[in-house]
Parts: structure tokens; C-alpha cells; sequence
């Protein structure tokens, strides 16, 4: 077999291209896989990089600038008013109330916190979150400081205004 550069007797494969060679014209690798062009990819694997990266940049961009396919999905169709929505009404106002849940949908498995109204106190139910100032935030009389009448509800329940410990499902007196 002979070298393909030359007319000496190959000595050598190249482990690269497969090509014969003489001591000559290469050492690991035949003289035509060490040349600096051949390191570099050819001119069909670089524009087909490029135009692979184009198109993932057309994608990204649709995906991120598309409307929402089904809007109404993500949109609840009925609305069931809760405590906390109903909060904003003055303590005197409010009245126990339970939500049924629309036909074909599950039962909400918490309950909402409940509400009663007795002269001169209010009993207020703990929910699953709330806490001493959320529920001054609610029944919050008009003229008075959050922090004032927080103070005020853990006094009238035995609790330390600076770390109350509240519980679901307990009952709190809500003072006027």
C-alpha cells in the first residue's frame, strides 16, 4: 500500500479519515487531518447550525408573544363570594353565610372562617392563614390604628399582642 501523498510504502493508518501514510506525512494523524482547516466544520454543518438557531429564535418568541389559546379556562365561570371577600362590610353588617359550590365541581374542602354578631362583641372563627392583624384589618372600626385595635383583640382574648398564637377553629372576641 502506498502513502497518499507520495509513492513510499504507508506505515501508518490514520485513525481520523482512514487514510495510508509514510512516516513522512503525519505522525498520530495523517498531514491532511493536522492541517487548521480541517479543524474547523465545514460550510454545511455551520449553516445548518445557524439556521437551526434562527429557527429556535422564531419559536421562543411566538411562544412567548401568543395569546392564551382558551382564555376562559383559566377564568372561573362562577364566582362564590367567601369571609374574605365579604370582609370590607363593617363587623355589624356581616352575617353568617356558606357557599355551595356550583354543580360538577368538588366541595372546597376548608371551610371559611366564621362570622357572628352578638351586642357590643363579635365571635370570629379562625381560618387556615390568618393572623391578629388580618383580622383587625377586617373588623377595624373606623378612626382607630391597626396596631391599636390588634392590641385590643389580644387583650380581650388573653393574648400576648406581641406573639399571639393563633389555631384554627379558634374562637376570638372581637371588640367594638
Amino acid at each position: 500500500m502506498k502513502c497518499y501523498a507520495c509513492d513510499k510504502d504507508a506505515v501508518h493508518e490514520c485513525r481520523r479519515c482512514g487514510r495510508l501514510y509514510c512516516s513522512d506525512h503525519g505522525d498520530e494523524l495523517c498531514a491532511e487531518c493536522l492541517r487548521p482547516a480541517s479543524a474547523l466544520p465545514s460550510y454545511a454543518l455551520y449553516r445548518g447550525s445557524l439556521l437551526a438557531l434562527l429557527v429556535g429564535t422564531a419559536v421562543a418568541l411566538w411562544l412567548l408573544l401568543k395569546p392564551p389559546e382558551k382564555a376562559s379556562e383559566s377564568i372561573p365561570s362562577v364566582i362564590v363570594p367567601t369571609a374574605a371577600a365579604t370582609a370590607t362590610a363593617r363587623p355589624s353588617q356581616m352575617t353568617p353565610t356558606t357557599a355551595t359550590p356550583p354543580a360538577g365541581t368538588p366541595a372546597a374542602t376548608p371551610a371559611t372562617p366564621a362570622t357572628t354578631t352578638t351586642p357590643g362583641v363579635t365571635e370570629y372563627t379562625v381560618g387556615e392563614g390568618d393572623s391578629l392583624f388580618s383580622i383587625a384589618e377586617k373588623f377595624l372600626p373606623s378612626g382607630e390604628a391597626l396596631g391599636d385595635f390588634a392590641r385590643r383583640i389580644a387583650e380581650t382574648n388573653g393574648l400576648s399582642p406581641e406573639d399571639p398564637l393563633l389555631q384554627p377553629g379558634q374562637t376570638l372576641r372581637i371588640p367594638r
